[in-house]
């Protein structure tokens, strides 16, 4: 299965790279070739007067840049010293239900479409030249600042554009597309969702004592602006997932674990010595000892380290899933990952409450990095477009595109 992997700098001090890659749907061939015009409508439909977008990414050669209201890519100089701010950007969207209209003449990779409510996003450039995105912690400058993005690439072979939750949840935004593949949509967090997963995750907090309201990002007077993922909590979950990974230790010491890789085979594997096991699977030297709960939120250290697209890698990704959704101690949980359905996700007390907030609140979305294992066959939930001869593309702010 493909794996949406992104993440934002986890403070504005290094340099990041956009996450979004073009990926093509199995089994779907292209019959058209995206030639480098694309019109890019942006909307505000966010009941606000004062909305910025910012489109960024990198063009044909790696180079990172941003494209302005004409539709031409700036490519980012390359500056002697860290953070050095980068020029604005900004593309001014005016009142509330106004649109905007550019026609994109080069091809972006990795790219992001933002917003920004009431402020512009401060963004800087480190020697490289690497562009440094708004990050996730209070010495932030964009700490306060009211921001969203989408990703996307658009190159002579696609354009593949989604949301994701996999770092955070803040204002909504929807896509639309016409081309070769028709008019396809992705829907906008639902009103209220924004709320009520942090609503949800304070309760949380009160309930078990973990720090889920330490992911809850709220200004002066408030209001939520967004909602971080586990990954970048600003307290650490310490032990949290040790009572839980002593019974799915236990369970599996006398039961067989079996992990369908759905394209690289089947393993089977069993505890022993404190490993987990699977025979004829090579770990590149790393084995599957108990993971950390930093390890297991980002599916990306420790054992569950993302060892790209060979077996380990598909073991160790439906095993993060597992542990995230924890699946392990159900019964049909010995066979991962069709053993268990999704409606039994999320059912033990200790679990990754963040993605199931998500999951109950947002229609679509991924609210961790290998949130597309699932049973073979099922239907996966990625809020994502796709066309590969695409002419026409809506993102907007706040409700459903319009229009």
């Amino acid at each position: 299965m493909l794996s949406r992997r992104t993440f934002l700098s986890a403070a504005v001090a290094a340099p990041v790279a956009a996450a979004a890659a073009p990926v093509l749907v199995p089994g779907l061939a292209s019959t058209a070739s995206a030639a480098a015009s694309l019109p890019i409508t942006l909307q505000n439909n966010s009941g606000s007067n004062a909305v910025y977008a910012y489109i960024s990414g990198a063009d044909s050669s790696g180079r990172p840049g941003f494209v302005t209201s004409d539709g031409v890519f700036h490519r980012l100089s390359n500056p002697s010293t860290t953070l050095t701010p980068v020029p604005d950007y900004s593309i001014a969207l005016g009142s509330s239900g106004a649109s905007t209209t550019l026609t994109l003449t080069n091809y972006v990779i990795g790219g992001r479409v933002w917003f920004s409510v009431g402020k512009k996003i401060q963004f800087f450039v480190n020697p490289g030249p690497g562009l440094v995105q708004p990050g996730f912690t209070s010495t932030d400058p964009n700490w306060l600042t009211d921001w969203t993005f989408c990703e996307f690439t658009y190159n002579s072979t696609n354009l593949y554009a989604n949301i994701s939750y996999v770092d955070l949840v803040a204002s909504p935004i929807s896509m639309r597309s016409t081309g070769s593949s028709g008019r396809q949509t992705v829907s906008p967090l639902p009103a209220g969702a924004l709320s009520s997963i942090a609503s949800g995750l304070v309760a949380q907090h009160r309930a078990d004592g973990a720090p889920w309201n330490s992911l809850v990002v709220t200004n002066g007077s408030g209001t939520v602006l967004r909602v971080m993922s586990p990954v970048h909590s600003p307290t650490g979950f310490g032990s949290y997932w040790n009572s839980y990974l002593d019974q799915v230790w236990s369970r599996f010491s006398s039961t067989t674990l079996t992990v369908d890789t759905q394209s690289l085979g089947t393993y089977t594997g069993k505890v022993s010595g404190g490993v987990l096991t699977f025979t004829g699977l090579n770990t590149n030297g790393v084995p599957f000892t108990r993971p950390s709960a930093s390890d297991i939120f980002s599916c990306n250290s420790g054992p569950l380290y993302n060892s790209g697209g060979d077996a380990r890698g598909a073991v160790a990704a439906r095993l993060a899933a597992a542990l995230n959704r924890s699946t392990l101690l159900l019964a049909g949980g010995q066979n991962q990952p069709s053993g268990v359905t999704s409606a039994r996700y999320y059912t033990n007390a200790v679990t990754n409450h963040y993605s199931r907030l998500v999951h109950k609140y947002a229609s679509i979305g991924y609210a961790f990095p290998y949130d597309d294992v699932g049973p073979t066959g099922s239907t996966p939930v990625d809020g994502h477009l796709q066309d590969y001869a695409p002419t026409s593309w809506t993102v907007a702010l706040g409700s459903s595109v319009s229009g």
